[in-house]
């Protein structure tokens, strides 16, 4: 049946049809390839996936206090979210994330329908109220959750999470096994059953950031700040498997609530500290072990109050204006390491921006990442993920500098300079929320 909108936009109808037979077909081709590379391997069974996807949705009452600690929390954070800078608001992209897939968690939210919010996060890796920070697989939704999954979409899932498998335990040294990537069981979240544990979508990744982290920060007690933490993924392997580590994350209102709920569930032992419930002090910190905050917060974030700064792609899509900033706070606010991993054009302007006079962060490590090539991830190749990935360290050189002075001279030297240089090189737009999970 033709559609009036394909009537109306034929050029734009065609240019689909292409993209949309284009990567069917290399969906085709990497299942192929993955059935003959895992031919013979116990973990390539179709019914894993089956499995994996089969629903496990929570529908017990309960939560009414969470919820509504997290509706005061968000709506504390988008009251005040408009009298930022002009920085720390939502790119382009995310307002209209947020003014569609998210309107209807954001409307629960700002009105404290406990009932409706409850829905939606207990249904959390299907329910829109996480777009933006994961989808269904490569935005087939119809294929995986619309009954019997066909064998095509199941060899094409399955190849691409032994892939990733595989990458992930030779990133890692071998040193963990399969039921270490076994998630809270938080919300309904889909992925696969192999040797009986269910594994969610993205789970090798988020293990993997948390594990680099940890091999950072030495045996130490430790604070650990995240930009653009996504709904939790990372955050909730480094706490389950560093207990002495402080955690904070900064975000947009949205993704923050939705974080809240997701850790606050996986650790109900743990003292969390939502924004508007006490100031962002030194003091604060040291007395919690989870801050969840907008990414304004930022700026009230105290001096050399964090070991290690990481982010994962969320700087990809923030202006040159943003970025400067977020690198200034960063410096301000980390004692020892800055890692990031994401796009190389990205990684390229942070370099030159820490390469400049008068800075404490000099670039100690490089590697390329391979989560997004095209032999790790079929999603990569289906879609045309071409992009070279990469994951730099950062170490802080001035130790003899305070801290306090080395910001200030950051602030009034370099920093002020520089913003122009970047304006070809980043996307514009102010913060995006991104996923850990690549």
């Amino acid at each position: 049946m033709v559609k009036l909108k394909h009537l109306r936009h034929p050029l734009r109808t065609v240019s689909t049809a292409k993209n949309f037979l284009a990567a069917r077909w290399s969906m085709w081709r990497f299942a192929d390839h993955g059935a003959r590379r895992f031919s013979g391997d116990p973990r390539y069974d179709l019914q894993n996936v089956t499995d994996g996807f089969r629903s496990r949705l929570d529908d017990s009452e309960g939560d009414d206090e969470l919820l509504e600690r997290i509706c005061a929390a968000y709506i504390k954070a988008v009251k005040q979210q408009q009298f930022a800078p002009r920085i720390y608001k939502a790119s382009e992209w995310w307002q209209q994330v947020r003014q569609g897939s998210l309107g209807p968690v954001a409307q629960a939210l700002l009105t404290r329908d406990t009932s409706t919010l409850r829905r939606m996060y207990r249904n959390l890796f299907r329910d829109p109220c996480s777009s933006g920070l994961l989808g269904v697989p490569f935005g087939m939704s119809k294929a995986y959750f619309g009954g019997t999954i066909k064998d095509f979409h199941r060899r094409f899932y399955l190849s691409h999470v032994l892939y990733r498998f595989d990458y992930w335990k030779a990133q890692t040294q071998n040193r963990f096994v399969l039921r270490d990537l076994a998630g809270p069981g938080v919300g309904n979240p889909f992925g696969v059953l192999i040797e009986g544990t269910h594994i969610n979508v993205g789970a090798e990744y988020a293990h993997y950031c948390a594990h680099r982290i940890d091999s950072l920060l030495g045996s130490k007690a430790a604070t650990v700040a995240e930009i653009g933490g996504g709904f939790g993924g990372m955050a909730y392997y480094l706490l389950r498997d560093r207990p002495a580590v402080t955690y904070l994350d900064f975000d947009v209102p949205e993704s923050i609530a939705l974080t809240s709920y997701y850790l606050i569930k996986a650790f109900p032992n743990l003292k969390f500290l939502l924004y508007g419930e006490g100031p962002l002090t030194a003091d604060a910190i040291s007395q919690a072990d989870v801050v969840l905050q907008p990414l304004f917060e930022l700026d009230a974030m105290p001096t050399g109050s964090v070991d290690l700064t990481f982010s994962s792609h969320a700087m990809s899509d923030i202006s040159s204006e943003a970025m400067v900033e977020y690198l200034r706070q960063i410096d301000r606010m980390t004692r020892d390491f800055f890692l990031y991993i994401g796009k190389e054009r990205t990684n390229d302007s942070i370099s030159d921006l820490f390469d400049q006079r008068d800075h404490s962060f000099k670039l100690s490590e490089t590697r390329a990442s391979g989560w997004h090539s095209q032999k790790v991830s079929g999603a990569g190749s289906a879609l045309g993920a071409r992009a070279t990935i990469l994951e730099q360290v950062y170490t802080r050189t001035a130790l003899g500098v305070d801290l306090t002075t080395a910001s200030t001279m950051a602030r009034n030297s370099s920093f002020s300079r520089i913003s122009s240089n970047l304006g070809s090189t980043a996307a514009q737009g102010s913060s995006a929320s991104l996923s850990s999970n690549a």
